[in-house]
Protein backbone atom coordinates (compact mmCIF):
# COMPACT_ATOMS: atom_id res chain seq x y z
CA UNK A 1 0.00 0.00 0.00
CA UNK A 2 1.50 3.67 -1.41
CA UNK A 3 1.37 6.07 1.27
CA UNK A 4 -1.33 8.13 -0.28
CA UNK A 5 -3.73 4.84 -0.43
CA UNK A 6 -2.36 5.01 3.62
CA UNK A 7 -3.70 8.46 4.34
CA UNK A 8 -6.80 8.40 1.73
CA UNK A 9 -7.78 4.53 4.28
CA UNK A 10 -7.16 7.21 7.07
CA UNK A 11 -9.49 9.98 6.08
CA UNK A 12 -11.88 7.50 5.06
CA UNK A 13 -11.74 6.01 8.50
CA UNK A 14 -11.86 9.37 10.38
CA UNK A 15 -15.30 10.69 7.96
CA UNK A 16 -16.94 7.03 8.84
CA UNK A 17 -16.35 7.52 12.48
CA UNK A 18 -17.70 11.17 12.75
CA UNK A 19 -20.50 10.46 10.52
CA UNK A 20 -21.55 7.32 12.84
CA UNK A 21 -21.01 10.23 15.86
CA UNK A 22 -23.28 12.41 14.41
CA UNK A 23 -26.02 9.71 12.97
CA UNK A 24 -26.54 8.48 16.71
CA UNK A 25 -26.42 12.23 18.45
CA UNK A 26 -28.96 13.32 16.21
CA UNK A 27 -30.89 10.00 15.77
CA UNK A 28 -34.88 9.96 16.48
CA UNK A 29 -33.84 7.61 19.33
CA UNK A 30 -32.42 10.70 21.47
CA UNK A 31 -35.44 12.79 20.64
CA UNK A 32 -33.43 16.19 20.32
CA UNK A 33 -31.39 16.08 23.24
CA UNK A 34 -33.34 18.53 25.32
CA UNK A 35 -31.80 19.57 28.72
CA UNK A 36 -33.34 17.78 30.54
CA UNK A 37 -34.33 14.97 28.85
CA UNK A 38 -34.07 11.05 28.43
CA UNK A 39 -32.29 11.71 25.26
CA UNK A 40 -29.77 13.70 26.68
CA UNK A 41 -29.29 11.44 29.25
CA UNK A 42 -28.54 8.32 26.60
CA UNK A 43 -26.18 10.70 24.91
CA UNK A 44 -24.40 11.56 28.43
CA UNK A 45 -24.27 7.36 28.89
CA UNK A 46 -22.98 7.23 25.16
CA UNK A 47 -19.71 10.41 25.41
CA UNK A 48 -18.95 8.44 28.71
CA UNK A 49 -18.72 5.20 27.09
CA UNK A 50 -16.93 6.48 24.23
CA UNK A 51 -14.16 8.69 26.22
CA UNK A 52 -12.87 6.11 28.49
CA UNK A 53 -12.47 3.64 25.17
CA UNK A 54 -10.20 6.40 24.44
CA UNK A 55 -8.23 5.75 27.75
CA UNK A 56 -10.08 9.20 29.12
CA UNK A 57 -10.36 9.28 33.12
CA UNK A 58 -12.87 10.37 35.52
CA UNK A 59 -11.07 13.82 36.85
CA UNK A 60 -12.29 12.52 40.35
CA UNK A 61 -14.47 9.87 41.60
CA UNK A 62 -15.49 7.19 39.08
CA UNK A 63 -17.98 8.99 36.48
CA UNK A 64 -17.24 11.88 34.35
CA UNK A 65 -21.14 12.79 34.90
CA UNK A 66 -21.40 16.49 37.00
CA UNK A 67 -24.67 16.59 37.67
CA UNK A 68 -27.15 19.38 38.26
CA UNK A 69 -30.06 20.00 39.41
CA UNK A 70 -32.74 22.27 36.85
CA UNK A 71 -36.05 23.71 36.91
CA UNK A 72 -38.07 24.37 33.60
CA UNK A 73 -41.74 24.82 32.63
CA UNK A 74 -43.38 25.59 29.77
CA UNK A 75 -45.05 29.34 29.15
CA UNK A 76 -48.25 28.59 27.40
CA UNK A 77 -49.17 26.75 31.06
CA UNK A 78 -47.76 29.58 33.10
CA UNK A 79 -49.74 33.06 34.11
CA UNK A 80 -47.68 36.26 33.91
CA UNK A 81 -48.92 39.62 34.76
CA UNK A 82 -46.70 43.31 34.20
CA UNK A 83 -46.95 46.06 35.91
CA UNK A 84 -44.79 49.68 35.14
CA UNK A 85 -45.07 52.32 37.96
CA UNK A 86 -48.17 50.07 39.60
CA UNK A 87 -49.98 49.91 36.87
CA UNK A 88 -50.59 46.53 35.15
CA UNK A 89 -50.03 46.34 31.41
CA UNK A 90 -52.98 44.49 29.09
CA UNK A 91 -51.73 40.90 28.15
CA UNK A 92 -51.78 42.40 24.67
CA UNK A 93 -49.46 45.00 25.22
CA UNK A 94 -46.48 43.07 25.80
CA UNK A 95 -44.56 39.73 25.23
CA UNK A 96 -42.55 38.39 28.11
CA UNK A 97 -39.48 36.02 27.21
CA UNK A 98 -37.53 34.33 30.42
CA UNK A 99 -34.25 33.78 30.05
CA UNK A 100 -32.96 31.41 32.68
CA UNK A 101 -34.86 32.93 35.54
CA UNK A 102 -36.56 30.82 38.18
CA UNK A 103 -40.34 31.95 38.78
CA UNK A 104 -39.62 31.04 42.09
CA UNK A 105 -38.61 34.50 42.71
CA UNK A 106 -41.63 36.01 41.27
CA UNK A 107 -42.65 38.82 41.56
CA UNK A 108 -39.63 40.20 40.19
CA UNK A 109 -39.21 44.03 41.24
CA UNK A 110 -36.65 45.93 39.58
CA UNK A 111 -36.50 50.01 39.79
CA UNK A 112 -36.64 51.14 36.13
CA UNK A 113 -33.45 52.87 34.50
CA UNK A 114 -33.63 54.66 30.59
CA UNK A 115 -30.71 54.01 28.19
CA UNK A 116 -32.08 55.41 25.09
CA UNK A 117 -31.62 53.23 22.64
CA UNK A 118 -28.74 51.07 24.53
CA UNK A 119 -26.56 50.62 21.75
CA UNK A 120 -23.43 49.42 22.44
CA UNK A 121 -20.84 50.21 19.51
CA UNK A 122 -17.24 50.96 18.67
CA UNK A 123 -17.93 55.06 18.76
CA UNK A 124 -21.08 55.03 20.91
CA UNK A 125 -22.24 53.73 24.53
CA UNK A 126 -26.10 54.82 25.63
CA UNK A 127 -25.15 52.45 28.58
CA UNK A 128 -22.15 55.25 29.80
CA UNK A 129 -22.13 56.78 32.84
CA UNK A 130 -25.44 54.83 33.90
CA UNK A 131 -25.77 52.81 36.90
CA UNK A 132 -27.61 49.65 35.89
CA UNK A 133 -26.92 47.50 38.80
CA UNK A 134 -29.83 45.41 40.35
CA UNK A 135 -32.61 47.64 38.01
CA UNK A 136 -34.47 46.98 34.72
CA UNK A 137 -32.70 49.16 31.37
CA UNK A 138 -35.67 50.49 29.57
CA UNK A 139 -34.69 50.54 25.50
CA UNK A 140 -36.12 52.13 23.00
CA UNK A 141 -35.93 50.02 19.11
CA UNK A 142 -33.52 51.85 17.12
CA UNK A 143 -30.35 52.79 16.30
CA UNK A 144 -28.59 56.43 15.11
CA UNK A 145 -28.63 54.46 12.01
CA UNK A 146 -31.36 52.10 9.70
CA UNK A 147 -32.30 49.27 11.12
CA UNK A 148 -31.52 46.00 8.55
CA UNK A 149 -34.86 44.32 8.90
CA UNK A 150 -33.56 40.79 8.38
CA UNK A 151 -31.34 40.82 11.24
CA UNK A 152 -32.01 39.58 15.03
CA UNK A 153 -28.69 39.80 16.01
CA UNK A 154 -26.17 42.70 16.40
CA UNK A 155 -25.54 45.73 18.86
CA UNK A 156 -28.36 47.50 17.50
CA UNK A 157 -30.56 44.66 18.11
CA UNK A 158 -32.92 43.24 21.21
CA UNK A 159 -30.44 40.60 21.81
CA UNK A 160 -27.26 42.76 21.45
CA UNK A 161 -28.42 45.38 23.92
CA UNK A 162 -29.88 42.70 26.09
CA UNK A 163 -26.15 41.72 26.51
CA UNK A 164 -24.55 45.08 26.89
CA UNK A 165 -27.19 45.84 29.97
CA UNK A 166 -27.06 42.80 31.56
CA UNK A 167 -22.77 42.39 31.48
CA UNK A 168 -23.37 46.13 33.09
CA UNK A 169 -25.60 44.75 35.94
CA UNK A 170 -29.37 45.40 34.53
CA UNK A 171 -31.51 42.39 36.16
CA UNK A 172 -34.58 42.64 33.20
CA UNK A 173 -34.67 44.74 29.87
CA UNK A 174 -37.98 46.37 28.89
CA UNK A 175 -37.96 46.92 24.93
CA UNK A 176 -40.33 49.24 23.85
CA UNK A 177 -41.36 48.50 20.15
CA UNK A 178 -44.25 49.33 17.73
CA UNK A 179 -44.07 46.34 15.96
CA UNK A 180 -44.62 43.96 19.07
CA UNK A 181 -46.86 41.50 17.06
CA UNK A 182 -46.65 42.69 13.72
CA UNK A 183 -44.13 40.29 11.94
CA UNK A 184 -42.99 43.49 9.88
CA UNK A 185 -39.65 42.55 10.24
CA UNK A 186 -37.22 39.06 11.11
CA UNK A 187 -36.75 40.46 15.15
CA UNK A 188 -40.69 40.35 16.19
CA UNK A 189 -40.99 36.97 14.62
CA UNK A 190 -38.05 35.52 16.46
CA UNK A 191 -39.51 37.14 20.04
CA UNK A 192 -43.12 35.53 18.81
CA UNK A 193 -41.03 32.42 18.19
CA UNK A 194 -38.85 32.27 21.61
CA UNK A 195 -41.96 33.55 23.71
CA UNK A 196 -43.17 30.03 23.60
CA UNK A 197 -40.09 28.03 24.28
CA UNK A 198 -39.61 26.35 27.30
CA UNK A 199 -37.70 28.30 29.84
CA UNK A 200 -35.22 26.59 32.02
CA UNK A 201 -32.74 27.58 34.86
CA UNK A 202 -30.26 26.53 37.43
CA UNK A 203 -31.39 25.45 40.99
CA UNK A 204 -28.11 25.33 42.47
CA UNK A 205 -27.12 27.94 45.27
CA UNK A 206 -24.04 30.00 44.46
CA UNK A 207 -24.45 29.61 40.48
CA UNK A 208 -26.31 33.20 39.89
CA UNK A 209 -27.90 33.99 36.95
CA UNK A 210 -26.12 32.03 33.84
CA UNK A 211 -25.73 33.60 30.97
CA UNK A 212 -25.09 37.44 30.00
CA UNK A 213 -28.52 37.25 28.68
CA UNK A 214 -31.39 38.42 31.19
CA UNK A 215 -34.85 38.29 30.76
CA UNK A 216 -36.77 40.77 28.05
CA UNK A 217 -40.63 42.27 28.42
CA UNK A 218 -41.27 43.88 24.89
CA UNK A 219 -43.69 46.07 25.48
CA UNK A 220 -45.68 48.60 23.21
CA UNK A 221 -44.28 51.93 23.29
CA UNK A 222 -47.42 53.59 23.94
CA UNK A 223 -48.53 51.41 26.41
CA UNK A 224 -45.08 51.92 28.41
CA UNK A 225 -45.56 56.12 27.99
CA UNK A 226 -49.32 55.76 29.18
CA UNK A 227 -47.86 53.69 32.59
CA UNK A 228 -45.38 55.61 33.25
CA UNK A 229 -47.07 58.85 32.58
CA UNK A 230 -44.76 60.75 30.35
CA UNK A 231 -42.51 59.91 26.91
CA UNK A 232 -39.59 57.73 26.18
CA UNK A 233 -37.41 58.40 23.29
CA UNK A 234 -33.79 58.08 22.43
CA UNK A 235 -33.07 60.66 24.71
CA UNK A 236 -34.31 59.28 27.49
CA UNK A 237 -31.24 58.08 30.06
CA UNK A 238 -30.94 57.42 34.06
CA UNK A 239 -34.07 56.85 36.36
CA UNK A 240 -37.05 56.87 35.49
CA UNK A 241 -38.62 56.82 39.56
CA UNK A 242 -40.96 54.10 39.03
CA UNK A 243 -40.85 50.26 39.34
CA UNK A 244 -41.18 47.33 36.91
CA UNK A 245 -42.62 44.47 38.81
CA UNK A 246 -43.16 40.85 36.58
CA UNK A 247 -44.89 38.10 38.20
CA UNK A 248 -44.60 35.04 36.90
CA UNK A 249 -46.80 31.84 38.28
CA UNK A 250 -45.74 28.38 36.63
CA UNK A 251 -45.80 24.78 37.39
CA UNK A 252 -42.23 23.84 37.47
CA UNK A 253 -40.92 20.67 36.51
CA UNK A 254 -37.87 20.05 38.00
CA UNK A 255 -35.17 17.60 36.81
CA UNK A 256 -31.73 16.67 36.60
CA UNK A 257 -28.48 17.29 33.95
CA UNK A 258 -25.14 16.44 33.09
CA UNK A 259 -22.13 18.07 31.74
CA UNK A 260 -19.06 15.28 31.10
CA UNK A 261 -16.33 15.63 31.90
CA UNK A 262 -12.93 13.88 31.96
CA UNK A 263 -9.29 14.29 31.39
CA UNK A 264 -6.28 12.37 29.76
CA UNK A 265 -3.48 13.20 32.16
CA UNK A 266 -0.14 14.84 30.62
CA UNK A 267 3.35 13.30 31.65
CA UNK A 268 5.48 16.24 32.75
CA UNK A 269 6.14 16.59 36.20
CA UNK A 270 5.04 20.63 35.89
CA UNK A 271 3.19 20.56 32.68
CA UNK A 272 0.80 18.04 33.41
CA UNK A 273 -1.02 20.36 36.10
CA UNK A 274 -1.68 22.94 32.96
CA UNK A 275 -4.44 21.70 30.96
CA UNK A 276 -6.13 22.06 27.36
CA UNK A 277 -9.68 22.51 27.64
CA UNK A 278 -11.54 20.54 24.21
CA UNK A 279 -15.36 21.45 25.28
CA UNK A 280 -18.47 21.05 22.87
CA UNK A 281 -22.16 21.52 23.67
CA UNK A 282 -23.64 18.07 23.41
CA UNK A 283 -27.17 19.12 24.00
CA UNK A 284 -30.13 20.24 21.73
CA UNK A 285 -33.36 22.13 21.48
CA UNK A 286 -35.53 18.19 22.34
CA UNK A 287 -38.95 17.60 20.93
CA UNK A 288 -41.51 20.42 20.62
CA UNK A 289 -45.48 20.64 20.33
CA UNK A 290 -46.66 22.20 16.81
CA UNK A 291 -49.72 21.76 15.21
CA UNK A 292 -48.95 19.10 13.37
CA UNK A 293 -47.70 17.16 16.78
CA UNK A 294 -44.65 16.39 18.13
CA UNK A 295 -41.65 17.41 16.26
CA UNK A 296 -37.93 16.36 16.92
CA UNK A 297 -35.42 19.00 16.60
CA UNK A 298 -32.07 17.01 15.87
CA UNK A 299 -29.30 19.03 16.31
CA UNK A 300 -27.29 17.33 13.65
CA UNK A 301 -24.55 20.60 12.98
CA UNK A 302 -25.79 21.68 16.14
CA UNK A 303 -23.85 20.67 17.94
CA UNK A 304 -23.14 16.60 17.21
CA UNK A 305 -20.83 17.90 14.91
CA UNK A 306 -18.97 19.92 18.04
CA UNK A 307 -19.07 16.78 20.16
CA UNK A 308 -18.09 14.37 16.65
CA UNK A 309 -14.93 16.50 16.08
CA UNK A 310 -14.15 16.56 19.75
CA UNK A 311 -14.07 13.06 19.98
CA UNK A 312 -12.30 12.86 17.10
CA UNK A 313 -9.34 15.43 18.23
CA UNK A 314 -9.40 12.86 21.68
CA UNK A 315 -8.86 9.98 20.01
CA UNK A 316 -5.53 11.39 18.11
CA UNK A 317 -4.24 13.50 21.57
CA UNK A 318 -4.79 9.89 23.40
CA UNK A 319 -2.17 8.74 20.79
CA UNK A 320 0.48 11.24 21.11
CA UNK A 321 3.21 12.31 24.07
CA UNK A 322 0.84 14.69 26.13
CA UNK A 323 3.43 16.99 28.44
CA UNK A 324 0.48 19.10 29.52
CA UNK A 325 -3.19 17.56 30.67
CA UNK A 326 -6.39 17.75 28.03
CA UNK A 327 -9.80 18.47 29.95
CA UNK A 328 -12.76 17.49 28.15
CA UNK A 329 -15.86 19.37 28.43
CA UNK A 330 -19.03 17.93 26.98
CA UNK A 331 -22.08 20.55 28.26
CA UNK A 332 -25.66 20.61 28.65
CA UNK A 333 -27.96 22.97 28.68
CA UNK A 334 -26.04 25.16 26.58
CA UNK A 335 -29.20 26.09 24.74
CA UNK A 336 -31.02 26.92 27.81
CA UNK A 337 -28.89 30.06 28.08
CA UNK A 338 -25.13 27.65 28.68
CA UNK A 339 -26.53 26.64 31.96
CA UNK A 340 -24.27 23.54 32.03
CA UNK A 341 -20.60 25.68 31.42
CA UNK A 342 -22.44 28.44 33.93
CA UNK A 343 -22.59 24.61 36.74
CA UNK A 344 -19.10 24.08 36.08
CA UNK A 345 -17.45 27.03 36.45
CA UNK A 346 -18.94 27.37 39.68
CA UNK A 347 -18.05 24.07 40.62
CA UNK A 348 -14.72 23.20 38.49
CA UNK A 349 -13.30 19.91 38.71
CA UNK A 350 -9.77 21.59 38.25
CA UNK A 351 -8.91 24.97 39.00
CA UNK A 352 -9.95 27.27 36.38
CA UNK A 353 -6.38 29.35 36.75
CA UNK A 354 -4.85 26.18 35.29
CA UNK A 355 -7.09 26.41 32.00
CA UNK A 356 -4.05 27.14 29.38
CA UNK A 357 -6.21 27.20 26.38
CA UNK A 358 -10.14 26.58 25.47
CA UNK A 359 -11.02 25.67 21.58
CA UNK A 360 -14.23 25.04 21.26
CA UNK A 361 -16.30 22.87 18.77
CA UNK A 362 -19.51 24.50 17.88
CA UNK A 363 -21.34 23.97 14.64
CA UNK A 364 -18.66 22.36 12.39
CA UNK A 365 -20.52 20.94 9.80
CA UNK A 366 -21.45 23.43 6.65
CA UNK A 367 -18.05 24.05 5.71
CA UNK A 368 -17.34 25.83 2.09
CA UNK A 369 -13.87 25.06 2.45
CA UNK A 370 -13.38 27.73 5.49
CA UNK A 371 -13.56 27.58 9.37
CA UNK A 372 -14.62 30.69 11.19
CA UNK A 373 -12.18 30.92 14.13
CA UNK A 374 -13.44 33.51 16.74
CA UNK A 375 -10.00 34.05 18.85
CA UNK A 376 -11.14 37.40 20.43
CA UNK A 377 -7.95 38.77 22.45
CA UNK A 378 -5.58 35.87 21.37
CA UNK A 379 -4.31 37.01 17.76
CA UNK A 380 -1.36 34.76 18.96
CA UNK A 381 -3.71 31.54 19.13
CA UNK A 382 -5.71 32.96 15.58
CA UNK A 383 -2.07 32.77 14.10
CA UNK A 384 -1.35 29.11 15.13
CA UNK A 385 -4.71 28.14 14.26
CA UNK A 386 -4.59 29.31 10.68
CA UNK A 387 -1.33 27.36 10.27
CA UNK A 388 -2.57 24.24 11.37
CA UNK A 389 -5.73 25.11 9.12
CA UNK A 390 -3.81 26.25 5.83
CA UNK A 391 -1.42 22.28 6.37
CA UNK A 392 -4.99 20.49 6.62
CA UNK A 393 -6.31 22.28 3.29
CA UNK A 394 -8.98 24.14 5.11
CA UNK A 395 -8.92 27.93 5.70
CA UNK A 396 -9.22 29.79 9.22
CA UNK A 397 -10.93 32.95 8.32
CA UNK A 398 -11.70 35.54 10.84
CA UNK A 399 -15.05 35.79 12.57
CA UNK A 400 -17.80 36.98 10.06
CA UNK A 401 -19.68 38.95 12.39
CA UNK A 402 -17.93 40.34 14.91
CA UNK A 403 -20.25 42.35 16.13
CA UNK A 404 -22.76 39.51 17.92
CA UNK A 405 -19.90 39.02 20.07
CA UNK A 406 -20.45 35.31 19.84
CA UNK A 407 -18.17 34.71 23.38
CA UNK A 408 -21.37 35.91 25.32
CA UNK A 409 -23.55 33.26 23.84
CA UNK A 410 -21.58 30.05 23.63
CA UNK A 411 -19.83 28.13 26.06
CA UNK A 412 -16.73 30.05 25.52
CA UNK A 413 -18.05 33.11 28.03
CA UNK A 414 -17.71 31.51 31.84
CA UNK A 415 -14.06 30.33 30.88
CA UNK A 416 -13.56 33.54 28.99
CA UNK A 417 -14.54 35.87 31.75
CA UNK A 418 -12.27 34.05 33.87
CA UNK A 419 -9.40 35.77 31.36
CA UNK A 420 -8.81 32.31 29.96
CA UNK A 421 -7.45 32.11 25.98
CA UNK A 422 -10.13 30.59 23.65
CA UNK A 423 -10.66 29.79 20.19
CA UNK A 424 -14.36 29.08 19.05
CA UNK A 425 -14.21 26.71 15.52
CA UNK A 426 -18.08 27.71 13.86
CA UNK A 427 -19.21 27.34 10.18
CA UNK A 428 -21.83 29.91 10.57
CA UNK A 429 -25.53 30.15 10.65
CA UNK A 430 -27.32 28.63 7.82
CA UNK A 431 -31.12 28.25 7.13
CA UNK A 432 -31.51 25.14 9.51
CA UNK A 433 -30.68 26.40 12.77
CA UNK A 434 -32.70 25.75 15.42
CA UNK A 435 -34.97 24.00 13.12
CA UNK A 436 -36.31 20.15 12.57
CA UNK A 437 -34.23 20.17 9.46
CA UNK A 438 -31.04 20.22 10.95
CA UNK A 439 -29.98 16.67 10.09
CA UNK A 440 -26.95 14.46 9.36
CA UNK A 441 -27.47 14.61 5.48
CA UNK A 442 -26.66 17.74 5.13
CA UNK A 443 -23.29 17.71 6.91
CA UNK A 444 -20.41 18.19 4.70
CA UNK A 445 -18.22 15.56 6.16
CA UNK A 446 -14.32 15.87 4.00
CA UNK A 447 -14.24 19.56 4.88
CA UNK A 448 -15.80 18.52 8.53
CA UNK A 449 -12.82 16.52 9.07
CA UNK A 450 -10.42 18.87 8.05
CA UNK A 451 -11.43 21.05 10.89
CA UNK A 452 -11.00 18.60 13.12
CA UNK A 453 -7.58 17.21 11.77
CA UNK A 454 -6.57 21.01 12.06
CA UNK A 455 -7.94 21.42 15.34
CA UNK A 456 -6.18 18.04 16.92
CA UNK A 457 -2.86 19.48 15.02
CA UNK A 458 -3.37 22.83 17.48
CA UNK A 459 -4.44 20.87 20.22
CA UNK A 460 -1.15 18.47 20.02
CA UNK A 461 0.78 21.82 19.68
CA UNK A 462 0.01 23.33 23.10
CA UNK A 463 -0.04 19.57 24.70
CA UNK A 464 3.71 18.75 23.63
CA UNK A 465 4.70 21.80 25.25
CA UNK A 466 3.99 24.83 22.97
CA UNK A 467 4.12 27.91 25.18
CA UNK A 468 0.53 29.04 25.89
CA UNK A 469 -1.13 31.66 23.82
CA UNK A 470 -2.13 35.09 26.12
CA UNK A 471 -5.24 36.68 26.32
CA UNK A 472 -5.76 40.41 26.69
CA UNK A 473 -9.65 40.83 27.08
CA UNK A 474 -10.79 43.21 24.84
CA UNK A 475 -12.12 46.95 25.36
CA UNK A 476 -16.04 45.96 24.69
CA UNK A 477 -15.70 42.86 26.96
CA UNK A 478 -17.39 43.61 30.18
CA UNK A 479 -18.62 40.90 32.66
CA UNK A 480 -20.04 41.24 35.60
CA UNK A 481 -18.42 40.71 38.68
CA UNK A 482 -17.74 37.63 40.37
Amino acid sequence: MTLAEKNLNLANERIARLRADVDFLASPELEGRGTPSRGLDIAALYLETRLRALGVRPVSGSSMRQIYRLGDYRPDAATVEVSVGGRTLAADDYVFWNISRDPAGSPFCYPLVGVGQGVVAPGLNDLDGIALDGGAAVAIKGAPWELDPDKVFGPDRALGKIVAATVRGARMIVYLSDELDSGADEESRFFRQMRDATVSFLREPGVGHASALSPIVIVRRSAFEAALGRSFDASSKGPLDAMLEVRVDAPVRQGEASNVVGVLPGNDPELRNEYILLSAHYDHLGLHETPEGHKMWPGADDNASGVAGVLEVVRELAESSRRRSVLVFFGSGEERAILGSAFYNAHPLVPIRSLGVQLNLDMIGRSDGTIEGVADGSPDLFAAAAECAEARGIKLIPDRQPDWRLVYLTDTYHFARADRPFLFYFTGFHDDYHQPSDTPDKIRYPEMARIVESAADLARRYAEGEPLPKFTRPDWFVTPPE
